[in-house]
């Protein structure tokens, strides 16, 4: 091989690996780059709208455009391999010509290192680093490639279409649904995972992502799971006065009472205001409840809080009483609770005097009311078992009494934790110590 002939290889070697390099970094920009972020990028008019509209084109028809690249690619291979190795195997057996080895053993060894670095070379300049770069910046990388890719796709559209429908014929052949084309559907789970990661990335704060967790968590709850359950309840009776309804408030702090019929708390008939009694009680203090008593209305403990709340903003209370398969009452709601569901527990001035359901004993275990319900001891403790979700109990206190015989002391395994019984009176368990099994980790809740 002639010198000049050696120089015009290595110049389309040279050119070839560029075209190569570029097809594979416009395949890894088009599956890298958001379409929510072009989508942003074109809102807010930040850059050249004409080649973001093409990217957002390029994104949504992904398939036809992958196949482009995969054309190109496939075709700098073919031409790389026609020419490349030919071209170093010569220029390398000129170069080994030197060494006291026969001709035969030198276009053999020249042979093979030419292939050895072609390929090394193919890997690194054509394959990894313009991956690296899309991945590093995909939607800098996506701008720099749509003119050019656009211009490919319309010249080689022919055989991308053949392509494309030969795929798609052989993928129905074999009895599965070719992949849709601008169909990216996520769900919640993904969603939550790149969200976590881009709070890693510092892309989102941290509390926003609480904010989209606890959004998600919202639409999967039902009444029943962020009730206040029946034995917390405090009630007032229909015969008291709003001098006693005064004395209880003043003892519980609570601002809303249901009010009830000879103190059964299965018959709710309504509830009263703290606002209502303390100005009666400025007038007379010796009226009875009755007198004063607002309408409550009732929801079935498997409503969902999402549809509870426009219940709730339809008729205009701030409380429902959660009704059991059998008609009992199973708890209330109030607004609070379902505001505390998105935006996490909000203390005011009164509920200083309140105990913490869950209380970190900072030395690797947990002191947990038995009022805690399943909902939130799974949410606490990252800990998900079927069991919980076809329980019939709303709380773990009720839920071990269920399942297990219990008694002071008694230690139960849960999944990986051990949960002990540290205060039980009356057949009920007031606390627990909840610790991790054995050396097994625990992740909580922040």
């Amino acid at each position: 091989m002639s010198s000049g002939q050696a120089i015009t290889n290595l110049i389309i070697i040279l050119i070839v690996f560029y075209f190569a390099a570029f097809f594979v970094a416009a395949e890894f920009a088009i599956v890298s780059v958001r379409k929510s972020a072009i989508e942003s990028a074109l809102e807010n008019e930040e850059g050249n709208q004409r080649k973001l509209k093409l990217a957002l084109k390029m994104v949504t028809n992904m398939n036809e455009y992958l196949s482009t690249t995969q054309v190109g690619i496939s075709t700098t291979g073919i031409i790389l391999g026609w020419i490349g190795a030919d071209t170093l195997t010569k220029i390398l057996t000129d170069v080994l010509g030197f060494m006291p080895i026969n001709h035969a053993t030198t276009v053999a060894i020249s042979a093979v290192l030419g292939v050895v670095i072609l390929t090394y070379l193919e890997v690194v300049v054509t394959e990894i680093v313009p991956k690296n770069i899309s991945i590093d910046m995909p939607l800098k990388v996506m701008m720099f490639i749509v003119t050019p890719l656009h211009y490919f796709h319309v010249a080689f559209y022919p055989f991308v279409w053949l392509l494309n429908a030969s795929a798609s014929g052989i993928v129905r052949l074999v009895g599965l649904k070719p992949a849709g084309e601008g169909q990216d559907v996520l769900s919640q789970s993904e969603i939550l995972s790149i969200s976590r990661n881009a709070v890693t990335g510092g892309a989102i704060d941290k509390d926003d992502f609480v904010y989209m967790q606890r959004a998600f968590e919202f639409n999967d709850k039902v009444a029943k799971d962020i009730m206040v359950d029946r034995t917390s309840l405090e009630v007032v009776d229909i015969t008291d006065t709003v001098h006693d309804v005064i004395e209880k408030y003043l003892h519980k702090k609570y601002t809303r009472y249901p009010v009830v019929a000879n103190n059964d708390k299965d018959k709710i008939l309504g509830y009263v205001y703290i606002y209502d009694m303390i100005r009666q009680a400025q007038v007379d203090d010796t009226v009875r409840v009755s007198k004063l008593m607002r309408t409550i209305i009732t929801v079935p403990e498997v409503t969902p809080i999402q549809k509870l709340l426009q219940s709730m903003v339809q008729k205009q209370t701030p409380i429902v009483v959660v009704l059991d398969e059998y008609g009992g009452t199973s708890g209330i709601v109030t607004d609070r609770d379902i505001y505390e569901e998105l935006f996490g527990t909000v203390r005011d001035e009164a509920d200083d005097v309140i105990q913490e359901d869950i209380v970190d004993n900072h030395d690797g275990t947990y002191r947990v009311s038995g009022k805690t319900t399943l909902y939130d001891f799974q949410r606490f403790f990252d800990f998900y078992t079927n069991d919980f979700q076809e329980a019939e109990s709303v709380t773990i206190a009720g839920y071990l009494l269920e399942n297990y015989k219990v008694e002071l002391g008694t230690v139960i395994t849960l999944g990986d934790f051990d949960i002990k019984v540290t205060d039980f009176s009356r057949n009920y368990i007031e606390w627990m110590e909840v610790s991790p099994h054995q050396d097994t980790e625990v992740k909580t809740e922040s």
